[in-house]
């Protein structure tokens, strides 16, 4: 092991300490409870913090006896970690790799006299923990989730009238209480009444649980006279009358909404029926109902609609990060997604993004996914403004092997191959993909590897304009060290397609 096994780590998994500050430990030990209270990391001994340069330790055997006598008085519960040493650049000099796991025994604190602190990791920093994610620490570390929690309630204060209806539509199967009730989850053997069965149940008590519909004039918030076409609020009642309410305002609020033919659903309407369906269900059953200031949000606008939700992944995670064909299925209501599971209301086989996607395979403009540790927000494009992509089915060419644009149309060429409408169609993302590469080419000048401006478009695919990247994003995505990062960085600010906005911070400028 070496500094060098180091450079492929994104930020936000390691610190650097020149040195063991043994006297004031808290500098280090902050990053310790950060590190067990979200995905794990490492403190780096021994290593500048600016340069990332292996200078080593004087006494390395010292300092590892005086970090693990530290962390076991410091840090409760005892946490999982190992010590490793590697070599420094100094000759006879040795660092110290403190790797700290998650868990499983969550929060961990750093505990000093009488305060008891609780860190989490966000970017390169660890800082102070707020009230709600330190119940979702408690939580994760009862191996609970908020539905599966009790409440003053009974089984008498309500009933289930609604549930029961679609229990028996959808599946066929009598609800019989108070047994089934127990079984899925909505009560306690006990009797109470969880926080699962009062976000199903027909009073719809936790008044929390509403959503907020807005159909705004043109594309942005108050643009145009400061007033909504229409807006309503749904609350006090189940997540079921709740999805129903919110799929008929937006249906209403659609100038081609989805229809029934027979048994199936015409699809040629603004937004697809799935993937409204798939993008409500997973704002109502995957929202951080801890956070009681807050509300699922639908957006509409003449171009898209938007549908955001408290909480953000669970696992830490930004969705715009991923890929998302390989986006893990979490979930942060365990009783609420089976039972919608049940209801089939959604795939519990965590296919759902592909779904969405899927529902625009013949439109250029995709679906937008964006998240933070707050909220999460997918934005579904107005299918009857964007254009469908057309099948190409005049013979054209490629020159030097390179994509062309011609007469401002996106056309892919083949001296070669004849492209024809059902054999080979191209998706919208695909089209819009070269046409970035064509132009990144154009405005560099050739100063980038082909592989490099491939890497590039497919970042700008998921920030675009809007969304703020770092180095260590660029360094993660293209496999490099940050230092390579932040030369590719600075030569696509030469190049004018990207934007520093402050220290650290940059944004894509479309080409």
């Amino acid at each position: 092991m070496d500094i060098k096994d180091f450079q492929g780590i994104e930020a936000s998994f390691l610190d650097y300490k020149i040195s063991l500050e043994a006297e004031k430990p808290k500098s280090w030990l902050k990053s310790v409870s950060a590190f067990a209270n979200t995905k794990g990391g490492h403190v780096l001994f021994g290593v500048t913090d600016k340069t990332h340069e292996a200078i080593g330790l004087d006494d390395v055997q010292k300092a590892a006896s005086k970090i693990a006598e530290i962390i076991s008085v410091r840090i409760s519960p005892k946490v999982n970690y190992t010590i490793d040493t590697f070599p420094g650049t100094r000759e006879g000099k040795f660092c110290l790799d403190l790797s700290i796991f998650p868990g499983p025994h969550y929060p961990y604190y750093y505990v000093h006299e009488q305060t008891r602190e609780c860190y989490v990791r966000r970017g390169d920093r660890s800082e102070p923990a707020t009230t709600l994610e330190i119940n979702t620490l408690i939580l994760k570390g009862m191996n609970q989730t908020y539905d599966a929690l009790p409440t003053s309630y009974k089984l008498d204060d309500i009933s289930f009238t609604l549930l029961g209806a679609t229990f028996k539509q959808e599946t066929g199967e009598s609800f019989n209480l108070p047994q089934d009730a127990v079984s899925l989850g909505l009560t306690t053997p006990s009797g109470e009444v969880t926080n699962a069965g009062l976000l199903l149940c027909d009073q719809g008590v936790l008044r929390h649980s509403r959503v907020v519909c807005t159909h705004w004039k043109g594309k942005e918030k108050g643009a145009i006279d400061g007033d909504a076409l229409d807006d309503q609020e749904f609350f006090g009642t189940s997540l079921i009358m709740l999805l129903s309410n919110t799929e008929a305002f937006i249906r209403n609020n659609s100038k081609n909404p989805w229809t029934i033919r027979g048994m199936r659903r015409e699809e040629n309407s603004d937004y697809p029926f799935k993937a409204v369906r798939e993008v409500l269900v997973n704002a109502l059953i995957h929202r951080d109902y801890q956070n009681i200031g807050a509300e699922v949000h639908v957006d509409m606008y003449d171009d898209r609609m938007e549908i955001s939700s408290p909480g953000g992944m669970m696992n830490g995670s930004r969705i715009q990060d991923l890929d998302l064909s390989m986006v893990p299925s979490m979930r942060r209501n365990e009783i609420i997604s089976d039972i919608f599971g049940r209801l089939h209301y959604m795939d519990r086989r965590g296919s759902g993004i592909r779904r969405i996607i899927n529902s625009y395979t013949r439109f250029k403009i995709k679906p937008n996914f964006y998240s933070n540790e707050y909220f999460f927000l997918v934005s579904l494009p107005n299918r009857g403004v964007t254009s469908k992509i057309k099948h190409i089915t005049e013979e054209t060419q490629l020159t030097s092997g390179e994509t062309q644009l011609t007469s401002g149309e996106t056309q892919l060429t083949s001296g070669e191959t004849q492209l024809t409408g059902e054999e080979t169609q191209l998706t919208g993302e695909k089209m819009t993909l070269e046409v970035w590469k064509t132009s990144i080419r154009q405005k560099t000048e050739n100063k980038f590897q082909p592989r490099t401006v491939d890497k590039l478009a497919k970042l700008m695919m998921i920030y675009e304009d809007k969304y703020p990247f770092n180095r260590q994003i660029v360094a993660n995505r293209f496999e490099i060290s940050e230092n390579a990062a932040s030369r590719i960085l600075k030569r696509a600010i030469d190049c004018g397609i990207v934007r520093k906005e402050k220290k650290g911070v940059y944004y894509f400028q479309f080409p």
